[in-house]
């Protein structure tokens, strides 16, 4: 018998644990072949909990329970949904295009300022798929940010601390070790009603993720915004997830797609970034990973625009412009020093408190394009970019000019 097999016999067959399983679960984990950590785990741990009962209960396939898990978040996070999707299907051409070697990490990263004097900055990386490049992103978080790897097996969530791409100790259910790492009891997040339009939210969901994502839906969308809404928002108040990580030769890249119009001042035309973002993105910048910062410019300069035109309005569709910067170390502290003004609660994570923001003067973005250019024409003015080539500023006569009305 395999020893694997004897410890978890050894398990099973200890009075102190008799009461918990039965000869039927017993057969089960034979035949699984889980890991011992894993079974272990998953019969004397705490399992996940969401406001729809533990996670490994859940049947993320079916398109109701989907749908009623996603609508639980904000409006404007699931267009921003549909928006990261159309945007990889740009930066899918950025390695056919640059002549590089470029490799998408498979993960989904969350950051947390737990503000704490030890330990303050933490970072979740959970990987799907295991690639070339990994280690280098696990490495360079690791310089700043006391690092867990997170794997999902069998309906749980584990997590193993790291010390830059070496596993130190066993992994752990997550839920516990949030709770370890927190000092408190799991409590619900949830979101306030008054961000979560109701039409816009099904507009997203069975408009667009549904028939985008099909059958992976629950793999690819509602299973991620569980990681964050339940296994680790819930126990901190201070949370981050990261967009897309790409690893580029050597550098390791963040690829952030936002969905916005700008403001408008005396000074001209800029974007807000919130405080909070711009301190994650500092610490980044420390270990030595850098960021792009896309914006796809609404063409209705107002926050009551969906964003489902993409889909349905060919001619304003053409009027979305692609514009982006690097927010490199030099380029960060450039914009810290400023000061800071107050949004209003509908631009929070939870839609009840307010947001300190900073503002980035359009000056200092590029032009890439517009929405209905091709593909690979805005990847290849994307990648020259990055390389640190001649750029051509956004103006703000071209963003006028471009502005449509409701």
């Amino acid at each position: 018998m395999p020893i694997f097999s004897l410890l978890i016999l050894q398990t099973l067959t200890n009075r102190k644990y008799q009461n918990l399983v039965n000869r039927n679960i017993a057969r089960y984990l034979f035949k699984v072949h889980l890991p011992v950590y894993a079974i272990r785990a998953l019969l004397l741990g705490d399992n996940m909990k969401t406001p729809w009962g533990e996670l490994r209960d859940l049947d993320l396939a079916n398109h109701a329970t989907a749908a009623e898990i996603l609508s639980a978040d904000k409006h404007t996070l699931l267009e921003g949904l549909v928006v990261e999707s159309l945007f990889d299907q740009i930066v899918a051409n950025v390695p056919s295009v640059s002549g590089e070697k470029i490799t998408a990490l498979d993960v989904e990263s969350v950051v947390v300022d737990t503000q704490r004097s030890q330990e303050r900055w933490i970072a979740f990386v959970w990987v799907r798929n295991k690639s070339a490049g990994l280690a280098r992103y696990l490495a360079r978080l690791s310089t700043i940010f006391t690092t867990f790897l997170v794997n999902y097996e069998d309906g749980e969530f584990f997590a193993v601390r790291m010390n830059g791409a070496v596993r130190v100790g066993e992994p752990q259910l997550l839920s516990e070790l949030m709770t370890e790492l927190s000092g408190k009891p799991y409590s619900p997040f949830k979101v306030n009603t008054s961000v979560r339009d109701s039409l816009r939210q099904q507009q997203a969901i069975w408009g667009f993720l549904f028939t985008q994502y099909r059958d992976r839906v629950g793999e690819r969308v509602v299973l991620p915004r569980l990681f964050i809404n339940c296994a680790i928002q819930p126990y901190f108040q201070s949370v981050w997830n990261l967009d897309r990580v790409f690893v580029i030769d050597k550098e390791v890249w963040i690829f952030e797609i936002k969905h916005k119009f700008p403001m408008s001042s005396w000074r001209g035309l800029s974007f807000g970034i919130n405080d909070g973002e711009l301190q994650v993105l500092s610490k980044l910048a420390d270990a030595g990973i850098k960021c792009l910062h896309t914006i796809l410019v609404k063409p209705y300069w107002t926050k009551n625009a969906t964003s489902m035109y993409l889909l349905t309005d060919l001619e304003i569709r053409d009027r979305a412009a692609v514009i982006a910067t690097v927010l490199d170390r030099n380029t960060l502290d450039e914009i810290g020093i400023t000061s800071s003004s107050t949004a209003g609660r509908h631009t929070s994570v939870n839609g009840e408190s307010s947001v300190k923001f900073k503002s980035i003067d359009l000056g200092k973005f590029s032009k890439l394009g517009q929405f209905s250019d091709p593909a690979r024409e805005i990847a290849s003015n994307m990648s020259a970019l990055m390389d640190g080539g001649s750029r051509t500023i956004a103006s703000a006569d071209w963003l006028k000019s471009l502005r449509a009305e409701l």
